[in-house]
């Protein structure tokens, strides 16, 4: 059973908590080829939710309650540009974290979903690389974990963004679109909102100005 539901927007004391504070948030996939290869969309749940439809829903919310708290957000597909051009996934991938680190950004947030040929898999995972990305990793773990997702993977692991990243950078999987129920959850807007609200605490805990 999920958690319960947590949908309080960002307080009016919250309003500058992030001052000076910039955030790249980088909704997974979404990507279009210059040569008119398919969009590439990410994993397909079983009832046909995209991956890039259920991430750039989060990080557009994310964005919001981040901007509500004083901080300046850098989106790398938003609903006004949905789609990134790129020419190869990995330097695609290296690409955007290193906008990061040319901004000096305060945090990297990458976010996808998972997904298993298994559809009774389940779960988050968070991943992490450099030392200075491990308290943010931590938090963002602790704040994921009342949403009642289950918990897949929680390593350092070296990936294109998380190597390229020289500030603080995870990736988060907020669950398994493979699984039905997972995949259901994902979908709705109630429940994006609440993970959404778990990354922003998560930032809060790592990263406010009290």
């Amino acid at each position: 059973m999920l958690g319960t539901l947590l949908s309080t927007p960002a307080s009016v004391d919250a309003a500058q908590t992030f001052t000076g504070k910039l955030f790249v948030l980088d909704p997974g996939h979404g990507t279009k080829y210059p040569d008119g290869s398919p969009n590439n969309v990410g994993a397909v749940g079983p009832s046909g939710v995209l991956e890039n439809a259920v991430t750039l829903a989060v990080g557009e919310k994310l964005g919001a309650l981040l901007r509500a708290a004083g901080a300046r957000v850098v989106l790398t597909r938003s609903y006004a540009h949905p789609y990134r051009t790129a020419t190869e996934k990995r330097i695609d991938n290296r690409a955007r974290a290193a906008l990061a680190n040319r901004l000096n950004a305060t945090a990297f947030v990458a976010i996808h979903a998972d997904a298993s040929t298994d559809r009774s898999v389940r779960g988050t995972s968070v991943f992490w690389l450099r030392d200075n990305s491990v308290a943010l990793a931590n938090a963002v773990r602790a704040r994921l974990a009342p949403l009642g997702l289950g918990e897949s993977a929680f390593h350092a692991r070296d990936l294109a963004v998380t190597s390229e990243a020289r500030i603080p950078a995870v990736l988060v999987e907020i669950g398994y679109i493979s699984n039905p129920d997972q995949e259901r959850a994902l979908a709705t807007p109630t429940f994006q909102e609440r993970e959404a609200r778990a990354l922003f605490d998560a930032l809060m805990d790592t990263f406010a100005t009290r």
